[in-house]
């Protein structure tokens, strides 16, 4: 799952950020119409968190063309304007939901889980494959009935194999995947982190193996189905 937070305030933003990291996935954070304009011009994003006063202008605007996409977000407004116009505006505008300033990060957690249920765009709690099992939101994957605790980045290339299991998926999806747009990767960073993956599960006896397509991407399936 990957998230755009669309934010001026750097304390929310950061705090809102880490909140819905808790979901498992890739979190983007802007603080301008224009970066956010920038940022769904380049990436997909299941979910969308906007303030409205923005520096350049109100972000309903924003909502409007989110919610007439073809491959629209689940949209949630975060912000003070929270008078009954208001928020009757942002659910016009094409909002999912509409919350208030100051707002209890339970309830924001909450309202989360039902926007993203409605198209069912939640992962499952459980991704399995053979021996296999990943537990998203606590990275802890557990692999010949033992449990192991993987580093982020190493239970989000977990996560995306798996839902791709007998797939191939490119290098490119899977940077997009595991990396926010402002991340520095360099060029071979992908590949020690799948080979660190890799180590792991063939370790404890995992009988599933991440095959390299070289020049393409990779692909995971279970080790008996060469």
């Amino acid at each position: 799952m990957r998230s755009l937070v669309i934010e001026d305030e750097p304390q929310i933003g950061a705090y809102v950020s880490r909140l819905l990291g808790q979901l498992h996935g890739i979190v983007d954070l802007v603080g301008s119409i224009a970066d956010a304009r920038q940022a769904l011009d380049n990436f997909k994003y299941d979910l969308a968190i906007v303030d409205r006063m923005l520096p350049d202008g109100d972000a309903l605007q924003v909502v409007t063309a989110l919610s007439q996409s073809q491959e629209r977000p689940a949209i949630i407004m975060l912000t003070s304007k929270d008078a009954k116009e208001d928020v009757v505006d942002g659910l016009n505008a094409g909002a999912d939901d509409y919350l208030g300033k100051p707002f209890e990060p339970q309830e924001l957690i909450a309202r989360v889980r039902a926007v993203l249920r409605r198209p069912r765009l939640l992962a499952p709690a459980v991704l399995s494959l053979g021996n296999v099992e990943l537990h998203l939101g606590s990275n802890e994957a557990v692999v010949a009935d033992t449990k192991i605790l993987l580093r982020r980045r190493e239970a989000l290339i977990l996560a995306a194999l798996l839902m791709r299991r007998d797939r191939v998926i490119t290098r490119a999806a899977l940077i997009e995947e595991i990396y926010g747009f402002d991340d520095e990767i360099e060029s071979n960073t992908l590949e020690a982190q799948v080979s660190r993956l890799r180590k792991k599960l063939t370790a404890l006896g995992g009988d599933v193996e991440i095959r390299s397509m070289r020049g393409i991407g990779y692909i995971l399936r279970l080790a008996t189905s060469r």
